[in-house]
């Protein structure tokens, strides 16, 4: 695979989420002299002692010390993050996103602080990093963990995934980089790890839904749903884009099937207004990944630096990624209740026709009806994230940060929400696959289904597969942990829609 460009310009989810992976990385040569260009801007119009300027507009008075000890005191002070260590794969995207920030040209840092972080990406040197204590704002606490190990003045570091002191990680490059006080406010200052944990998100969160959807037509199938719910007519006359995709999608899963017919009484509302809550999902994600994809390109620091003078503006407030994952969250925990909704209508036999939890007689066998008792779990964390994260402004800093976006968290819990939603999907999978099984009648020994090929439909038919393919038919009862886990991967990486 070619290295990912930083250009301050197009990065984006994919490329991100291709980096957080491993994937090596290249500074652009035109915004190498972007950012030459704006050192000399800044220069001319700048403070060369910004951190010691910001230091007496916070706390007042100058600070009695020099200016490479206060610059190593500035970064080391707002390393003030708890917490267990953020995955490799987050402060890797962090790195990176910083590293296009300052790309754009508008930080009055020169190319070298870009450089500095691509060559510990390419070295697969990845700082540790507490996970809480960000507020999505200016003087980023995880920023500044990540900045301590690239200047070398301490910390512990991953080499290849082996936890190390930083100073034996950074034998692997030449040197540690020397900031200037504005590179290191630069390297510190902004929402970037609130992006960063945003675009794995959006980029788990397109696998899952894709994933939901395949498993809601499995689900059709099972509960012989009536086709008039997912006419075209119907969604064109309504007009949003997501739900008429996901019907669409939905027709084209179960097409040449026996099972689903047209003209049945309506059914519940947790089928037949399945692309109501997956294409709002689906909007959604598209409109939190055009937020995403402009602040990875977006000039996310402060003071900025154009020709026409230094500018302190409010470009370091994470508001719009924040307000973004709050939307996001909700979306994909609807999924999940919708989802749960179906899982209890398969294992439930007065509803389904089928045999309660799914399993032929009675006795011991407790069947899946522990699957839907974990889904409802899941599910019920999942509304408890919900809650909006942005809104919880708690002022910082003396009132000088008196109003912050907590953007961190709506998006640390938004990816939570979408990890949620990968489980309730894949035990939504077991449930209409055993469902399918039940509902043929067919002899399914080594995933094949010895049925007409007709019977469920083209889509469903290969999810059944795949299903299959990973655990087989439940027969009597055993350990459930190891085929939702099995399922839970199969979902995770993709493998469903």
């Amino acid at each position: 695979m070619s290295p990912v460009v930083l250009d301050g310009r197009t990065l984006d989810v994919a490329q991100l989420a291709a980096i957080s992976a491993g994937a090596q990385v290249t500074l652009d040569d035109e915004a190498a002299a972007r950012m030459r260009a704006s050192v000399e801007l800044y220069q001319q119009h700048g403070h060369t002692d910004v951190v010691r300027q910001k230091w007496a507009w916070i706390v007042g008075g100058t600070p009695p010390i020099d200016r490479d000890t206060a610059i190593r005191v500035f970064i080391e002070g707002h390393c003030a993050g708890v917490g267990e260590p953020l995955p490799i794969a987050v402060v890797r995207a962090t790195m990176a996103s910083r590293a296009n920030v300052l790309a754009t040209g508008f930080s009055g840092c020169r190319p070298d602080a870009a450089r500095a972080l691509v060559a510990m990406l390419n070295a697969h040197i990845t700082p540790v990093v507490p996970a809480e204590g960000s507020v999505g704002a200016a003087g980023c606490t995880s920023l500044a963990h990540i900045a301590r190990v690239v200047c070398g003045y301490g910390g512990e570091a991953y080499v290849s995934g082996e936890r190390v002191p930083a100073v034996e990680a950074l034998r692997k490059l030449e040197t540690a980089f020397c900031p200037t006080e504005k590179e290191a406010l630069s390297l510190i200052n902004g929402s970037t790890l609130a992006a960063a944990t945003a675009a794995l998100a959006v980029d788990a969160a397109a696998r899952y839904l894709r994933a939901a959807d395949a498993a809601a037509a499995l689900s059709l199938e099972v509960c012989r749903a009536d086709l008039n719910s997912f006419a075209p007519e119907a969604h064109e006359a309504r007009g949003h884009a997501g739900p008429a995709k996901v019907a669409a999608r939905l027709r084209d899963q179960v097409r040449g099937s026996e099972l689903v017919a047209e003209g049945r009484k309506p059914d519940s509302f947790a089928i037949r207004c399945t692309p109501a809550v997956h294409g709002a999902a689906w909007d959604a994600l598209a409109y939190v990944r055009s937020v995403v994809d402009t602040e990875l390109n977006a000039a996310v620091d402060n003071p900025l630096v154009f020709e026409s003078g230094v500018v302190e503006a409010g470009n370091f407030h994470g508001a719009a990624v924040g307000l973004a994952m709050d939307h996001l969250k909700v979306a994909l925990a609807q999924v999940a209740t919708i989802a749960d909704r179906r899982i209890y209508r398969l294992t439930y036999g007065e509803l389904s026709g089928l045999p309660s939890f799914l399993v032929p007689g009675t006795g011991v066998n407790s069947g899946l009806m522990l699957a839907q008792y974990t889904a409802a779990s899941l599910t019920s964390e999942c509304r408890g994230l919900a809650q909006p994260a942005s809104v919880q402004a708690i002022p910082t800093v003396q009132h000088h940060e008196d109003h912050v976006p907590m953007a961190t968290l709506a998006a640390r819990t938004a990816a939570r929400v979408a990890d949620l939603l990968a489980d309730v999907v894949a035990i939504e999978l077991l449930c209409a696959a055993q469902g399918l099984d039940l509902r043929l009648d067919g002899d399914t020994v080594g995933g094949n289904l010895t049925i007409p090929a007709g019977r469920p439909g083209i889509g469903t038919r290969a999810t059944w597969q795949t299903v299959r393919v990973l655990v087989d038919r439940w027969i009597e009862d055993r350990v459930l942990h190891t085929d939702l886990a099995a399922l839970g991967t199969a979902v995770r990486e993709g493998r469903f829609g």
